[in-house]
């Protein structure tokens, strides 16, 4: 409880990182309902304070992927199903005790929702330039694969209810590991966890090595020629055209030009690319399809949410706005 408490003290103490950051605090206040309800010698049941502490346990599952979300997507985006599936979670756990199947169903979005957690952590680890961020997740998909989902199947098929006295230290000494573990890695790093602005803009340059200098020179070269435009392009490819390590090369991008994830870099170049066509009268006739293709898109959606993310607005509206029209 102190580690989980002194977690969530210093992420509520950094103002700057609000209010992504608060959702760290958040999940140490469940986690810490949850270690308190799952404590047989407290002497709670039966109490209101027990009800109370039920009531916040039973949101762990949605704070952890929220948290996860946050940590690991620069811009995360939530949709109204996410809503519906944090109340049905939540709910489901207060209902569990009278209602059966309400638990069943719970145990059930539990998991699905660790899976999504997971994913997400997965997923978006190609295209991550901050280096301790991956980092991080090499070891947090198995830890929280291992915790999250043991945890869920143990209650789900009720398990619980027969545990050992043995059992209950040890629950507490996992989660006691997995705070400081993170804790320790957090708040070491937390000016660079999340971007400390919403726009998705580049933080200023830091200093290189001559060396990490002159694998950037040769990555703002290959830009410059075009490289950008291939459908497809990845750190890899990229770094085997410019015959330099992958890893330095997230780097010098990270480092040397401030891009915290490589799809925001490419698209930089894309999209400015885009809007000199459509503010262009003489190519006011060129479909938004053909344009997005042209810069590298495989596909009119991925194009479409990349530029309203740099211009709160549609590549349509832009062209309008510019005063171009095509009849």
């Amino acid at each position: 409880m102190t580690a989980l408490a002194t977690c969530a003290l210093i992420f509520l103490a950094n103002r700057a990182l609000w209010p992504r950051g608060l959702s760290v605090p958040a999940l140490c206040l469940g986690l810490g309902a949850y270690l308190l309800v799952s404590s047989p010698n407290l002497g709670l049941s039966g109490t209101r304070a027990e009800t109370g502490l039920v009531m916040m346990a039973g949101v762990v599952p949605v704070l952890a992927v929220w948290a996860g979300a946050e940590i690991f997507l620069d811009r995360p985006v939530y949709r109204p199903w996410h809503g519906v599936l944090a109340v049905l979670v939540t709910v489901g756990a207060w209902l569990a005790p009278i209602l059966p199947f309400a638990a069943t169903l719970r145990g059930i979005l539990v998991v699905l929702l660790y899976a999504g957690l997971l994913y997400i952590a997965l997923s978006t680890a190609a295209d991550d330039l901050v280096e301790t961020r991956r980092r991080f997740r090499r070891w947090f998909v198995a830890l929280m694969a291992l915790t999250g989902l043991g945890i869920s199947v143990v209650e789900f098929l009720k398990l619980d209810a027969d545990l050992p006295p043995v059992m209950y230290p040890l629950h507490a000494s996992g989660f006691l590991v997995l705070t400081l573990l993170f804790l320790s890695w957090a708040v070491r790093i937390a000016p660079d966890l999340w971007p400390l602005r919403r726009e998705p803009e580049p933080r200023p340059a830091m200093p290189l090595s001559g060396a990490d200098a002159a694998v950037l020179q040769r990555v703002e070269a290959a830009m410059a020629d075009g490289i950008w435009r291939q459908e497809g392009l990845t750190i890899a490819r990229l770094a085997a055209a410019v015959d330099a390590p992958e890893h330095r090369v997230r780097r010098v991008i990270n480092k040397g030009l401030g891009y915290r994830n490589f799809a925001q870099f490419v698209n930089e170049h894309r999209i400015g690319a885009a809007c000199e066509v459509l503010s262009d009268p003489a190519r006011a006739d060129t479909p938004v399809l053909s344009i997005a293709y042209d810069v590298g898109f495989a596909s009119i959606g991925p194009f479409n949410r990349a530029f309203r993310e740099k211009h709160q607005q549609s590549p349509t509206e832009y062209r309008k706005l510019h005063g171009v029209s095509n009849g």
